[in-house]
This record gives structure tokens, C-alpha cells and sequence, in this order.
């Protein structure tokens, strides 16, 4: 397929996103496809576009999407706001009427009487037990009800008896979606194990029992104890009960105001415990102090884990008398941005050499994580005697086009070529992207990145370890998308000369299984170099940040 031919393929995929924003998958694999003649080896087309500075009239598609994108987004938060079936019964009367969303839900003409409601048994019995009880005695109930037109939907019932209708029965129904987050609040709350959840949430789907260990390709002898330890963990006696319980936590989380429902890490805002800022000409400086130790160690962050670290990470930098000193780069978290792109790594450069001045650290040495590399050893290299050790953690080396890309994953593979070639196809992925993962939310982001991954999809369970990680993501696109495409630009430049002008004593530690580089390429690039050590740890991935404490911080207080 011709480049052109490419070109207004990927154009009009994301023209679809705003009228359905689950098309933004297809619309980032015509982006990938725009690049690679294979995406499975990193193969580059042989007319892959190579245009290093901005593509004006991508950039007007982009920003034209980015407003129709918007738009979709607030009608459709203002649907959803308004979608909200009431039905009313009367006992005297004999009838039911309902209004338009509740005509739209169950596909029913009002007025109708209560037995032409397309509801399950049960649900209508809930109802009319309410309708005979006196209205000082009746209670609201939460129920799961069946909505059998056109098709069987389950949706949350609230039965009501209003004090001033004596008469009548306000019914509100609500469809039931079972998203991941929902289901990651009710396997934390019950306290089950990642199995047991999954098979809830195919009893919540209304499957049987069979039907679960088929999906699933499990004996039915082994759905039937898992149903038993789920009845134990919730303390109800039959799943009837267990489906209410949920039912309830869905309607709780739906209808409560939004901010009061969300956990801390779901907010899409960065974090501002110890937080700083620092005046520079025209802009500002944000950055970090991470630990209370006398000893300050300069960290310049990767892209999405970014300065943020778990309470016991910060427990043994106390412990060790070390503070990591942490600039976010221009147009990350709070630092304002660049003047342009083509001064990024100047900035970069001149706010990190500031910011040591105004702290007055006449020394001080270097923790270096995955992307942020290119800007360490240029920061590196600046510091000259004033540098002491350097500690790389996930570190990135110089990318070389036909050795590296096989070795990566789609995204970061489709990520460090557009930002070299194509920064343009980069900002429209990351103008349109992020607007969709805002509503999908961190944990849909994240999953997506850590797909090919099974360790650090594992980590996302971890309640502690998904929180710094989406505050890593949050920190990363503050400000939008274009710090990203300038900071992956800074990446995926040639850095080499930057990274041989450094001589100071430096440990790598790489991950077995980072699907970003491959660590024995990296071990490769090292290999045979005066005063560099590099170790690969087995069981890390991209999270090794998090996850290899004790090897980061043997490290850490070696440094001079």
C-alpha cells in the first residue's frame, strides 16, 4: 500500500473516533500501519515519511478531531446524565407511567398496567410487595432487575413509596455495565482472589454455572467451590445476595457525586506532596524532594512511572540518609513548557544545572530512569567536575533503527519512530488518545501499555503500585500530549556524543523482561566500557522502578 494511500487511511480513522470512541484502537493501528510494513518484526516501510519538523496540515486535522472529539465527549457525559428511567405505579389506578427514558429502556407504550412491563418475576413482585405495604412501614429497596425487551438487560431497581403519594411506587432503573474499575472495587471490598472475581463477573453476566467453567475451561467441580468461597467472603447465603450486594455497590458508585467515588489515583491531576517550584526566566520549575536525607542524589525521571514512589521506597531512602532531587521536565506535571521544540534539551539542561545551583549542592551524583536518559547524561555532561556516580535504572541507549525496533513492543515501537520521523502522527495519537483515556480511565491506559507484559500487567492488582503508576501517567500528560512528542523526540535523537563525553563511574540495572529495549542489547551497547557496570534482573519489566527496591537501593547508597 502506497504511503498516500496510508496517509488518508490513518486520516480517516481518527475522523471516526469522535463519533465512537472505541474506534480509537483502530485508529492507532492505521497510525502503526502508516510506519511499518510489518508490525510483528518493526519492518519500516520503504517510503516511510521522514519529515522532522511539524506537518501543518496534519496538525490542523489534529486540532479539528481533537474539538469534534470533545464535543462527542460532553454530549455523550450529558446523555448518560440524562438517561435515567423513573417508572411510577399507581395501586389505585392500576397503572404504570414512565418517562422517556424509561420508554426508551423497556420499549413500552405508557400508560400499560404492571403486568405488561417487560420485567422479570421477581422484579414484580418487589413491586407490588411494596404497593400493599403501608406507606409508613415501606422500605426502598435496591434489587437487580431483568428488563426483557427487546433483549435481557439487568439494571439496578430502587423501589420507592414517597411519603406524599401514598398511593404510588416510584421505581428508578439504571442498566448495569460491569466495567474492570467496577469490578476491581468489588474484588477489593470482598477481598477475592483474581479467579473468583472473574468468575462473579461471569454470574453477574447472568452465566451459569456450566457456562462459567466452559469459558473458562475449568471443571464444573471447581466453579462450585469457588461460588462457595465467594458466598463465604461476602456473608450471604445464596448468590441471589451476592448479586444485590454488588448491585448496590454499582448504584452507590453511580450515583454518589463522581469525586467522592474515586479513588485518589483515579483523579487525573498530579500529585503535589512535596512539591516544589522555582522561578525561571518566564516560566517555572516544579520539582520533587523525595526523602529526608542529608544526601542529595539528582533523579531525572522516565515517562509514565515519573518522580513518584511507593511509602516504602521513601521509608528506605530515610533509612539510608538519602533525598532524591527531582525536576519535572518543561511541560510535565507543573514545569511550564519550553519555549519551543527545537529548545527542548536546552531547557532541560539549563533548568536541572539551576536547580542544583539554587539547592548550593557543589557534588552531587545521578539516578537515571528508562527515557529520561538522553536528558541525564546531557545534564551529565554539563555538571562536568561536579558529577560524581550515576545510577541507570531501565536506562535507555541511543536508538539504532534496524537493530532495536524488533525488540520492542508495538506501541514504544510506533512511539520512537513517529517522534523521529513524524512528530506530527505522534501529537494527533496523543491529542485524540488522551481524551478517550480520560473517560476509559488509567487502569484501561495501562493495561494497553503493559499487554505484551504479564509482569507488569500483574502490578496494576497492586493497589500501591497501580497508584504510582497512574501518578506517574498523570504527571506525563498534565499539560497535553506535546511534552510527550518533544520529550520522545529528545529520546529518539542521536545522543551518542553526549553519552561518550561522560566518564564517571556508572551501574546499570536492566530488566529481563522490559518489552520498551531489549537489555542485552543494552549489555551489548556497554559491553568493553571503562568504569560501566550493568546487571539484568530476572522477573522485572518496565515497572522495575517498583519492583526491584532492594538491587535500586544497594545501588543508591554506593553512589558518590
Amino acid at each position: 500500500m502506497s504511503h498516500t494511500k496510508r496517509y488518508f487511511e490513518m486520516l480517516g480513522a481518527a475522523y471516526e473516533v469522535p463519533s465512537a470512541t472505541d474506534r480509537f484502537d483502530a485508529f492507532l493501528d492505521s497510525a502503526i500501519a502508516y510506519f511499518f510494513e510489518s508490525t510483528e518484526n518493526g519492518t519500516l516501510a520503504e517510503d516511510v515519511p521522514r519529515h522532522h519538523g511539524t506537518d501543518d496540515m496534519l496538525d490542523t486535522h489534529g486540532a479539528r478531531i481533537s474539538k469534534l472529539l470533545d464535543e462527542a465527549l460532553r454530549r455523550e457525559i450529558s446523555l448518560e446524565e440524562r438517561f435515567h428511567a423513573v417508572l411510577k405505579v399507581s395501586a389505585r389506578a392500576g397503572r404504570v407511567t414512565g418517562n422517556a427514558a424509561a420508554a426508551q429502556l423497556t420499549g413500552q407504550g405508557f400508560p400499560c398496567t404492571l403486568d405488561e412491563l417487560p420485567l422479570d418475576t421477581a422484579a414484580l413482585g418487589e413491586i407490588r410487595k411494596t404497593l400493599r405495604a403501608p406507606a409508613h412501614q415501606a422500605q426502598d429497596r435496591i434489587i437487580l432487575a431483568n428488563v426483557e425487551a427487546p433483549q435481557i438487560r439487568p439494571c439496578l431497581a430502587l423501589i420507592q413509596r414517597p411519603g406524599e403519594a401514598d398511593d404510588q411506587v416510584h421505581v428508578s432503573l439504571s442498566y448495569i455495565d460491569w466495567p474492570p474499575a467496577l469490578m476491581g472495587r468489588l474484588r477489593e471490598a470482598f477481598g477475592l482472589t483474581a479467579s473468583e472475581s472473574e468468575v462473579l463477573e461471569g454470574y453477574l453476566g447472568d452465566l451459569s454455572q456450566k457456562e462459567i467453567a466452559d469459558q473458562r475451561g475449568r471443571a464444573l467441580e471447581t466453579i462450585k467451590g469457588q461460588f462457595k468461597s465467594i458466598l463465604r467472603k461476602t456473608g450471604c447465603a445464596r448468590m441471589s445476595d451476592v448479586v444485590q450486594l454488588c448491585a448496590s455497590i454499582a448504584f452507590l458508585m453511580r450515583h454518589l457525586p463522581e469525586r467522592a467515588n474515586r479513588p485518589a489515583a483515579a483523579e487525573w491531576v498530579t500529585p503535589k506532596a512535596g512539591l516544589s517550584l522555582l522561578p525561571r526566566p518566564g516560566r517555572q520549575l516544579a520539582w520533587y524532594r523525595i526523602g529526608n536525607g542529608p544526601r542529595p542524589v539528582l533523579f531525572i525521571h522516565g515517562y509514565l512511572q515519573g518522580p513518584f514512589f511507593t511509602p516504602a521506597f521513601i521509608d528506605r531512602l530515610n533509612e539510608a540518609g538519602l533525598q532524591l532531587v527531582a525536576p519535572s521536565r518543561p511541560g510535565f506535571g507543573y514545569s511550564s513548557p519550553s519555549r519551543s521544540r527545537s529548545d527542548f534539551n536546552e531547557t532541560v539542561v539549563a533548568d536541572a544545572l539551576a536547580l542544583v545551583d539554587t539547592l548550593g549542592i557543589e557534588r552531587l551524583s545521578l539516578c537515571i530512569h528508562q527515557g529520561g536518559a538522553s536528558h541525564g547524561f546531557r545534564i551529565a555532561k554539563a555538571l562536568g567536575d561536579r558529577l560524581g556516580a550515576m545510577l541507570l535504572v531501565g536506562g535507555g541507549i541511543p536508538i539504532d533503527e534496524t537493530r532495536h525496533l524488533s525488540h520492542m513492543d508495538r506501541q514504544t515501537r510506533f512511539a520512537a519512530i513517529a517522534s523521529r520521523h513524524a512528530p506530527s502522527v505522534m501529537k494527533m495519537v496523543m491529542s485524540v488518545g488522551l481524551p478517550v483515556y480520560r473517560k476509559r480511565g488509567a487502569r484501561a491506559f495501562l493495561e494497553k501499555q503493559f499487554a505484551t507484559a504479564p509482569g507488569d500487567l500483574a502490578t496494576l492488582d497492586d493497589s500501591v503500585l497501580f497508584t504510582v503508576q497512574a501518578q506517574g501517567l498523570y504527571h506525563a500528560v498534565e499539560q497535553g500530549g506535546e511534552a510527550w512528542v518533544r520529550d520522545g523526540a529528545s529520546a529518539m535523537a542521536d545522543w551518542r556524543a553526549d553519552f561518550e563525553a561522560v566518564n564517571a563511574r556508572q551501574m546499570w540495572l536492566q530488566a529481563q523482561d522490559d518489552p520498551v529495549i531489549s537489555a542485552h542489547q543494552v549489555a551489548a551497547y556497554l559491553e568493553g566500557r571503562p568504569n560501566i557496570g550493568c546487571r539484568i534482573l530476572p522477573g522485572h519489566g518496565v515497572n522495575i522502578l517498583h519492583t526491584a527496591v532492594d538491587a535500586i537501593m544497594a545501588e543508591l547508597v554506593k553512589l558518590d
